[in-house]
């Protein structure tokens, strides 16, 4: 990235301050006067020296110096209170915003995006990344005020005391402002490879915290350990270079001011010799000098933190300028009727090896249709065209004689209701994990008539908080069936006229299978029903059963058909049995 790039991510950073620029205005004024009252405070030396104690009748003033010096550390003191407040308050209102702009773009966003990104990655932008930019505009900004306001008001001072000395001392500054430039552009580059790696770090301990399981029951201890190991070194050794930088850089600039300092002392020394400068000036100029070492260390290290929040902005707002999932359509839906048509599809998540070819089948209203066939022949894929989750390459899809390009997102997916193999149960009641599937009000009635239906009531009952139970992560207090169950309850509430279950029925004993299934006909009566299966036993009694092979139709009927054809369906059928 380059400096004019760095400037415009910043820039674009700052404006989220305009929302707040009364308090961003105070927050600099404060952070200016306290500045201001420092340098205020040094100049006076030269009077005290100069006027008060070489003059034996106003030594009684000198009693006052002390009260003085209270007043004056006060006001520094309630101004880099006010200061320190008000810009903390707008950064942290900065990084709340940031973290909803993101969340919401990410609601927003394609599937193929969470596909192609790993989720380490997406987590560690939202909590790691938005730190890093609450420095950018809180501790940069107030660093920056109070040293430039420090700097400007030294200067000023050193100015109308002495050219000479001045222009001394500022020889250095050429070589301190290239400085500034190459270790700033060293501080954005290592700071978006911390990023990554932070993001490596979150990335493996998600996957072992969720497959914690899986690691225990294969022994995976010792490889997840090196997993980590190997991120956490790498994120360490990324922190290790930014320090290497900032150590090297903020006592080189000091070094440099130095040289100007020791410049302007034997300049000083003539000047003083020759009368042009008073005892007061030699003392206080230098005092003057010295304060500046502090503004100058910190305007070398705020660089470490701007440069970091600019990279850290730079990730995010590359996400909140991607694409939203595209939504096109303008045609709304109160209720379908539910006929379906999928008329010569042709689809592959590379367009040069598609998985679905010339793909045709209408589904009447009501009809239950099965889809089987090995993995990898195409059957989940139809589903996620059928939501629109991937735009279809080649053909159309109707949904009650419309184009579903021609649907707005939101009223074609309130027609499905989706239970996947892939259970997501919510880290919340069990209540608002079944009325997640209305996403509105819903009676305790309704809720206990979804539980009812998918055979849920008596296990429910036996919690001791009822429907108020929390599932935990990734519904861990469930059992696989419980959560299959209650992911079936969440379906039945939203009443959707589609229904689309994808091996439903997978994780359940064959008690609760004989349940569910019976609800499920109960469900599915006057509903299209889209049913992806691998157990044949489930979809015997399905309108239609569509048997695909590499992305092919090469059968279809009901299943006393299939069998009489004793083709694909039947081979399928003979091998479960033979399992």
């Amino acid at each position: 990235m380059t400096e004019a790039s760095g400037w415009q991510v910043y820039k674009r950073l700052l404006s989220y301050t305009s929302r707040y620029k009364l308090i961003f205005l105070v927050g600099l004024l404060c952070t200016a006067i306290a500045a201001i009252v420092e340098v205020y405070l040094i100049a006076n030396f030269k009077t005290l020296i100069d006027d008060l104690l070489g003059d034996p009748e106003k030594l009684h003033i000198l009693k006052l110096v002390p009260v003085f010096i209270v007043i004056v550390l006060v006001i520094r003191g309630l101004a880099t209170f006010l200061s320190t407040y008000c810009m903390e308050w707008i950064g942290r209102r900065i990084v709340h915003e940031l973290r909803m702009d993101l969340f919401k773009k990410y609601l927003y966003l394609p599937i193929s995006y969470f596909e192609k990104n790993n989720s380490g990655d997406l987590i560690s932008r939202v909590t790691f990344n938005t730190e890093m930019v609450s420095n950018a505009t809180t501790q940069a900004i107030t660093t920056l005020a109070r040293s430039l306001a420090g700097i400007a008001a030294a200067m000023y001072w050193m100015f109308s005391e002495s050219l000479l000395l001045t222009l001394t001392f500022l020889l250095a500054a050429p070589v301190i402002a290239v400085v500034v430039n190459e270790t700033s552009k060293r501080f954005r580059k290592i700071s978006s490879n911390m990023q990554d790696s932070m993001g490596a770090v979150t990335d493996a301990t998600q996957e072992m915290v969720d497959g914690i399981r899986v690691v225990k029951t294969f022994g995976g201890e010792e490889y997840e350990d090196t997993k980590f190991e190997h991120a956490s070194n790498v994120n360490r050794q990324q922190f290790m270079k930014m320090a290497t930088v900032k150590a090297f850089s903020s006592p080189f600039i000091q070094l440099l001011a130095g040289i100007g300092m020791a410049g302007v002392f034997w300049v000083a020394i003539n000047e003083f010799q020759k009368g042009v400068l008073s005892s007061g000036s030699f003392v206080t100029f230098f005092m003057q000098i010295m304060y500046l070492l502090k503004p100058l260390k910190d305007l070398s290290n705020v660089n470490s933190v701007l440069q970091r929040g600019i990279a850290g902005a730079a990730s995010i707002f590359s996400e909140i300028d991607k694409p939203e999932e595209q939504n096109s359509g303008t045609k709304k839906l109160a209720r379908a009727k539910g006929r379906l048509e999928f008329k010569n599809i042709t689809f592959g998540y590379d367009p040069e090896n598609p998985i679905i070819q010339d793909f045709s089948l209408t589904i009447d209203a009501g009809q239950t249709v099965a889809l089987v066939g090995p993995s990898g022949s195409g059957k989940s894929t139809l589903t996620n065209l059928l939501l629109r989750f991937y735009p279809i390459q080649k053909g159309e899809i109707l949904l009650d004689g419309i184009p579903i390009q021609e649907l707005d997102l939101l009223s074609l997916r309130e027609q499905f209701a989706y239970v996947s193999q892939q259970i997501v149960i919510f880290n919340d009641s069990i209540k608002a994990n079944i009325a997640y599937g209305a996403q509105r009000e819903s009676s305790i009635d309704d809720i206990n008539k979804a539980l009812e239906n998918a055979y849920l009531t008596e296990v429910v009952e036996q919690m001791q908080s009822g429907l108020d139970t929390i599932t935990g992560t990734h519904g861990a207090k469930l059992s696989g069936g419980q959560r299959q169950r209650l992911a079936i309850a969440r379906a039945l509430l939203k009443d959707a006229p589609i229904l689309i279950l994808d091996e439903a029925t997978s994780a359940l004993d064959n008690e609760s299978e004989r349940k569910i299934q019976l609800a499920l006909e109960n469900l599915m009566h006057d509903r299209t029903t889209f049913v992806i299966a691998h157990r044949l036993s489930t979809i015997e009694t399905a309108d239609k059963i569509v048997v695909l092979k590499d992305g092919k139709i090469i059968e279809q009927g009901n299943h006393q058909e299939l069998l009489e054809q004793q083709g694909e369906y039947h081979r399928l059928l003979l091998a479960q049995f033979q399992d």
